[in-house]
C-alpha cells in the first residue's frame, strides 16, 4: 500500500481520479461509504432522520382543557408556565435518568408555546378521601402531575423529586432534582400554595383558578418547584433546568413584626419567593374567565 507525502503528513490528499499513491483503495473506500449511506438512508437509520423522527413524535399537537368558570379540575390537561425562565414545563423522553430504580426521564422548561405531547400534563388526584369536596383542585390539596401516555411507550410518567443526595441532584445547579418517574409514590406528591405568604394561610382550601400565579410545592421536602435561566442543551435546542429549591428573600423583617404582634408562630414561613418559584397552570378559558385571566393563558372566545 502506497501513500503520498501529503497523506503521510495528514494533509490534503489527491482524489482517486489522480493515479498517484493509494488511488485504488481511496476509490474503493468512497464507494463503500456511498453504499453505507444509501443503505442507512433506506432503513431510516441516518442520524438526521432519527433525530427528525424523535422530534416529530414528541412535538405532536395535544389538547389543553377548556374551563368555562376558570377553575381547574382533576383530569384536566394543562401547561405550566414559569415566570423566571418565561418558558413552559416539558418532559424529554429521549434523555433517561439512570440513577432511579425504575424508568425516569429529564425535566426542563422550553420556549415552545404550542401545546404538544411533551409540554401538556394531566392533573391527577392523589387521594379521593383527602377531605376536599368536588373535583376541583384546591390550595393545599395533594395532587400528581402526569404526562400523556402517548409521549413514550404508553407509559404515564409523574413529576418526581426527592431529598438532595449525590445520586439525586440537578444536572447543573446541584440543587434538589426534579424528573419524570414511571411509578407513582410518595415522592410524586405536590401541592399548590398561594404565592403571597401573608395570604397563604387564608387561601388554603380555596379553589385554584386557571392562569393565575401559584407556587407548586413538593409535599415531602417542602421545596418549591423552580426554573432559572440555567441553560440546558438537549435534542430540542436550548432549554432551562428545572429543580426544587426555595428562592426566598434574605430578610426576615416581616417574620419579626408578625411574631411581635402574636399573629403567627415561627412555624409559618413568611419569606417571599422569587419569580423562579412562580408558575401558572395554563388552560383555555372562555367568557368572563378569559377576561380575568393573566399571563400566557390560552383565551378562547365563545
Amino acid at each position: 500500500m502506497q501513500f503520498t507525502p501529503q497523506q503521510l503528513t495528514g494533509g490534503v490528499r489527491y482524489g482517486h481520479k489522480c493515479r498517484i499513491g493509494n488511488w485504488s483503495e481511496d476509490m474503493e473506500l468512497e464507494e463503500i461509504k456511498l453504499k453505507d449511506y444509501l443503505m442507512q438512508k433506506e432503513s431510516g437509520n441516518l442520524m438526521v432522520n432519527a433525530k427528525q423522527m424523535k422530534l416529530e413524535k414528541s412535538l405532536r399537537p395535544a389538547g389543553v382543557a377548556t374551563t368555562p368558570d376558570g377553575k381547574l379540575r382533576f383530569g384536566d390537561s394543562i401547561m405550566l408556565y414559569n415566570y423566571q425562565s418565561e418558558c413552559f414545563l416539558a418532559a424529554n423522553p429521549h434523555e433517561a435518568i439512570t440513577t432511579k430504580p425504575d424508568e425516569a426521564m429529564a425535566c426542563t422548561t422550553g420556549p415552545n408555546v404550542n401545546p404538544c405531547l411533551r409540554n401538556v400534563f394531566i392533573i391527577e388526584r392523589a387521594d379521593p378521601a383527602d377531605g376536599f369536596e368536588g373535583d376541583t383542585l384546591h390550595y393545599g390539596q395533594d395532587f400528581r402531575l402526569a404526562s400523556l401516555p402517548t409521549l413514550k411507550d404508553e407509559t404515564v410518567f409523574y413529576m418526581h423529586s426527592e431529598i438532595f443526595s449525590p445520586l439525586a441532584e440537578s444536572k447543573f445547579s446541584r440543587k434538589q432534582e426534579v424528573c419524570w418517574y414511571s411509578k407513582p409514590n410518595g415522592r410524586t406528591l405536590w401541592q399548590v400554595v398561594f404565592p403571597d405568604p401573608k395570604e397563604r394561610f387564608e387561601a388554603n382550601g380555596l379553589e385554584v383558578p386557571a392562569n393565575a400565579a401559584i407556587v407548586v410545592m413538593h409535599v415531602h421536602t417542602r421545596r418549591s418547584l423552580a426554573s432559572d435561566r440555567i441553560v440546558y442543551q438537549n435534542i430540542f435546542g436550548t432549554e432551562f433546568e428545572v429543580h426544587a429549591h426555595n428562592y426566598s428573600s434574605l430578610n426576615k423583617t416581616q417574620n419579626l413584626v408578625s411574631e411581635k404582634k402574636g399573629e403567627i408562630t415561627a412555624d409559618y414561613d413568611l419569606r417571599r419567593l422569587a419569580s423562579a418559584n412562580i408558575w401558572e397552570l395554563v388552560a383555555r378559558t372562555t367568557g368572563e374567565a378569559a377576561a380575568e385571566g393573566a399571563g400566557p393563558g390560552l383565551a378562547e372566545t365563545q
